[in-house]
């Protein structure tokens, strides 16, 4: 897969449209206030949830990620694209490099917490664009 950030923005967007059909998503997500912030190269994709509902994904230069209940995820166009050209594995996501220069911002408990929402999030998107 060779996707610039556009392409990948618009179909991280595409899901955020419709993921809230998805009920392994919508159970990963239950209870959670905040937010989860990607950025791909030099745009991100926020969603924003209230009580484990999703209430928008945009495209926009919030950054909610140290806020409580948040975070994101800073990557390279070239890790986007190593990362959903197939399914991540658990050893992808959760080690330090994961996925090339992948970053890791906000807070630590939510990002475990709240790890199969962004796993299966990563999911979809890589779906969307096979």
């Amino acid at each position: 897969m060779n996707l610039d950030a556009d392409a990948v923005t618009r179909a991280i967007k595409r899901v955020g449209a419709k993921c809230g059909d998805d009920e392994q998503f919508v159970q990963a997500t239950k209870f959670w206030d905040g937010s989860l912030r990607l950025g791909i190269g030099d745009t991100c994709v926020v969603f924003r949830f209230d009580s484990g509902k999703l209430q928008s994904a945009y495209e926009g230069d919030d950054d909610y990620s140290d806020a409580s209940g948040s975070f994101g995820l800073n990557a390279s166009i070239e890790a986007w694209n190593q990362l959903l050209s197939q399914t991540p594995n658990d050893e992808q996501l959760t080690v330090t490099g994961w996925a090339g220069d992948v970053i890791r911002t906000g807070d630590r408990d939510t990002y475990w917490r709240y790890y199969p929402a962004l796993r299966r999030l990563i999911e979809l998107a890589g779906e969307e664009l096979r």
